[in-house]
């Protein structure tokens, strides 16, 4: 998700003690009680108005005929959402710490973006996992990715934004800021995300099972190092 509204603090980690003061810190402010009844307090706030119109769009999702019917209805839900919380979460323009994160993509939903864009994403991707028709979610994705660039990352900014993946789409830090996005390797840390758990079950449920599973940059492995 990306916010039109502001613009995004970039954050100096090359000071890697100074910034997990800061990460640690601010997690203890949002991770307890008093934090979390915040949040989630500004979470139904904010998502009220907007929870008839998505719960509409994911029951169309549900009864689609096809995967690839399901991911637009899908989109459109997430794309809800983020018009909801859009002025209430740490996303801007130009914040692209997610970008560098994995971003695992369904085959029926890279074909769409590939139909889209026009690039045929790869057939058999390096990495790929075959999804269980009677899994109740998504099997372990190893992080084979994390720290490098989405493949379509562009200054800073989704190249093919109007079709990027629904992760993307979903992915919203209920935050103040994008400190805790920051990766830092080898360290866990917990962001405030907005719960999108429907949408994702859905998409697992309708779209990812009984098929492939993958990292966007093996879909589409042509783009790499075009940066």
């Amino acid at each position: 998700m990306a916010s039109e509204t502001g613009s995004a603090i970039r954050w100096d980690t090359s000071d890697r003690a100074a910034h997990l003061h800061r990460v640690r810190q601010r997690e203890g402010e949002i991770l307890g009680p008093e934090g979390r009844a915040r949040i989630d307090m500004r979470a139904r706030a904010v998502l009220a108005p907007a929870n008839a119109d998505r719960m509409r769009l994911v029951n169309e999702a549900i009864g689609a005929p096809s995967r690839a019917k399901a991911i637009v209805w899908l989109h459109r839900a997430a794309d809800r959402l983020s018009q909801a919380v859009a002025r209430e979460v740490a996303c801007r323009r130009g914040c692209d710490a997610c970008c560098h994160q994995d971003v695992v993509v369904t085959q029926s939903e890279a074909e769409l973006i590939g139909r889209a864009i026009g690039r045929r994403p790869a057939a058999v991707p390096a990495g790929a996992v075959s999804v269980g028709r009677d899994l109740n979610e998504p099997p372990p994705m190893p992080a084979l990715h994390t720290g490098q660039p989405c493949p379509f990352l562009e200054a800073g900014e989704c190249g093919i934004f109007r079709h990027r993946p629904l992760v993307c789409r979903l992915h919203a830090n209920f935050d103040e800021d994008a400190l805790l996005c920051q990766i830092v390797p080898g360290e866990s840390i917990s962001v405030p995300y907005v719960d999108t758990s429907i949408e994702k079950a859905v998409y697992h449920g309708k779209v990812a099972a009984g098929g492939l599973v993958a990292d966007i940059r093996d879909w589409f492995p042509s783009e790499i190092g075009e940066q």
